[in-house]
């Protein structure tokens, strides 16, 4: 038993310390230091419940949450065509922007299956990482929360840790 919990601590002091030196486009582990709040892309206060939403196709400013704090802020655009890009609040060179592909499982349901790759603090390639969200569209499609599973390889395609925690994210419309 004490010897899982030294190593769930370990682990987290890990993710900690160094998802941020590898993280593209993915949790950095550690509170978002780029940005905190996106006030331009506010839904006005005349948007109340537009029919003309029906999916996750869209615009999308998205809010990776771990512990109860905000790790990444995302620009998410999902297309119809079931794929998604991201574009994240960490600096170019480290990577942020990556892909994904999307389905709907149900009337207000998505999977989303993102990959992307890492990079030291260097910039060079130290592998890549699998992302996985299970996503819950809000009643007029304006807001989605869900979870996310985040897995980081190296270069090798070996598993070097892990991060889990949940989305909260707001459409972003035209004013």
């Amino acid at each position: 038993m004490n010897r899982s919990i030294l190593l769930s601590a370990a682990a987290i002091a890990l993710m900690a310390g160094s998802v941020s030196a590898q993280a593209a486009c993915g949790p950095s582990g550690t509170e978002a230091a780029v940005i905190r709040n996106l006030p331009q892309i506010k839904l006005p206060a005349s948007v109340k419940s537009p029919g003309s939403y029906g999916s996750i196709v869209g615009l999308w400013h998205v809010r990776f949450i771990v512990g109860g704090t905000t790790v990444l802020h995302t620009i998410s655009t999902w297309h119809s065509d079931g794929t998604e890009f991201d574009n994240a609040d960490i600096p170019p060179i480290m990577g942020n922007t990556c892909e994904g592909v999307w389905e709907s499982t149900g009337a207000t349901t998505i999977q989303l299956h993102h990959i992307g790759w890492t990079f030291d603090s260097s910039s060079n390639p130290s592998g890549s990482f699998v992302l996985e969200e299970t996503l819950k569209l809000g009643s007029a499609a304006l807001k989605y929360k869900g979870t996310f599973d985040q897995k980081f390889y190296d270069t090798n395609g070996n598993l070097v840790q892990e991060l889990s925690g949940n989305i909260a994210a707001d459409r972003v419309t035209v004013e």
